[in-house]
């Protein structure tokens, strides 16, 4: 049985007292207290499922769980001859809450190291030489990525989302050649607006977009037409 499972034991041991209690009274505060367990419970194994996948990706180590046997059998040792006591319900559920907070806190920060380093890998440079369109898709992939390495929660499903956007946007570059500074600078130039006449574009850019294979991206347009 894995440390997790016997932490799930806490839940079932907060169930069968409040099913056996004797005494209206204390079988209603043994099921209140043992309900307000159980959310920390459902809380602690959000995060303890989210460490594993961090640990999968290779963003984080595999979870230190130890103490939530600890918690779980000292509760159990209150709870052998009768119904425990709030304060007992209490520190277990205090426990849990701490264990569940040291977890998230671990895991965001394992996540924005592992995030950010995945970011700075990508040949992000290489974007300006896309064509128009996978050049505004890149871009956006790219920004999503950046506003998913410090997220308030982090969850399964932001890991999903920015591997699965990481992989479009490495897919996307991967192909490419790094551009030199002046391609990039003269690519900058012909973005801007007003846009450059032709007068403005000397015989060398021409060369320099057609070296890079980057003329097909261009359109002339007479001004006034």
């Amino acid at each position: 049985m894995s440390v997790y499972d016997k932490a799930v034991q806490l839940q079932n041991r907060a169930r069968q007292i409040a099913a056996g209690a004797v005494g209206e009274k204390e079988a209603a505060r043994a099921l209140s207290r043992s309900r307000e367990l159980r959310a920390g419970l459902a809380e602690l194994r959000t995060q303890v499922e989210l460490s594993h996948a961090l640990a999968a990706l290779g963003a984080a180590h595999q979870p230190d769980l130890s103490g939530i046997d600890a918690a779980r059998s000292a509760f159990e040792r209150k709870a052998l001859n009768g119904l425990p006591s709030d304060a007992v319900f209490n520190t277990a559920r205090k426990k849990v809450q701490e264990f569940a907070s040291r977890l998230k806190a671990e895991s965001i920060e394992a996540w924005a190291t592992w995030a950010t380093a995945q970011v700075a890998a990508l040949p992000l440079a290489r974007i300006p030489i896309l064509s128009r369109g996978e050049r505004e898709a890149a871009r956006t992939r790219e920004k999503d990525l950046r506003q998913a390495i410090a997220p308030k929660n982090l969850s399964k499903t932001d890991l999903t989302l920015f591997t699965g956007t990481y992989a479009l946007l490495a897919e996307s570059l991967h192909d490419k050649s790094d551009p030199p500074g002046e391609l990039l600078d003269l690519l900058d130039v012909l973005e801007k607006r007003p846009s450059p006449t032709l007068r403005d574009i000397t015989d060398s850019d021409i060369a320099l977009l057609r070296r890079f294979e980057m003329d097909i991206h261009i359109t002339l347009q007479r001004s006034g037409a």
